[in-house]
């Protein structure tokens, strides 16, 4: 049995936040948008402050979620996204698989187109590779004179690439793999809260610290300091990660 409690709680908290912040600084209270979205102001404010318990179906709740986005002005569509419903797996019997379709005749057709291809395609090879006969004056062993050897080329040394330095002590580059919302801080400073796309990424720098939150860890690819890239954390998962001087050695793969 999975623990949808602690599969989804993390996720609600994360998007509740997003939409109580949008809500406060546009200055709506929660009748105001109970009235505009048609949604009892209890459920707004269970969504905000992540209370599964006291809503319905996760699948309900992402109805709930894209309907709060829209109505705030942001894009609905993808916060819903980012509240994962368990996938649903329809097994299918082997007899209805293509293969439990073929007849003995079939496969013995199949067997003989295979045979005569490899058969072809082995000959066409041979007829490729083997070498050409060409016929050579013999050799007069009383008159041949040593050619001179050819001096041979000096040998460059290998050149091993140099890891570029960081341009700041601390540098991050993000690359997103999926969807996922992030929060980045550096210094003490939110330099951006939102959603990325797959495909995006983009390069944070500090002086003294920098903490990376996403709501889809496995999402979000790290390298930091030049180093080599590997995921925040596990997909679907949220987590919080400070990079600093400090503790450069625990975050060295």
């Amino acid at each position: 049995m999975v623990d949808s409690n602690g599969l989804y709680r993390p996720q609600l908290i994360e998007l509740g936040k997003l939409l109580q912040t949008a809500r406060q600084d546009q200055g709506h209270s929660l009748e105001v948008m109970a009235s505009k979205t048609l949604i009892r102001a209890s459920l707004l404010a269970a969504i905000e402050q992540g209370k599964l318990d006291d809503l319905p179906e996760p699948v309900y709740v992402r109805g709930l979620l894209r309907r709060y986005g829209d109505a705030l002005g942001l894009d609905g569509e993808t916060l819903a996204s980012q509240f994962f419903a368990p996938p649903k797996v329809k097994i299918r019997s082997w007899k209805d698989s293509p293969a439990a379709q073929l007849r003995p005749l079939h496969l013995y057709a199949a067997y003989f187109v295979v045979l005569l291809a490899a058969v072809s395609g082995l000959s066409h090879l041979l007829r490729q590779t083997t070498p050409e006969t060409t016929t050579l004056p013999p050799l007069d062993p009383l008159n041949s004179v040593d050619a001179p050897a050819t001096p041979t080329a000096p040998v460059a040394p290998e050149v091993v690439p140099e890891v570029s330095e960081p341009s700041a002590p601390i540098e991050v580059k993000t690359t997103l793999t999926a969807q996922s919302w992030m929060r980045v801080t550096t210094d003490g400073s939110t330099t951006f809260e939102g959603i990325l796309q797959p495909g995006d990424s983009r390069l944070w720098t500090a002086d003294q610290a920098l903490t990376i939150r996403a709501g889809n860890a496995g999402a979000v690819v790290i390298s930091y300091n030049n180093q080599q890239a590997e995921p925040l954390g596990q997909p679907g998962t949220v987590k919080e990660v400070t990079y600093s001087p400090a503790n450069i050695l625990s975050l060295a793969p």
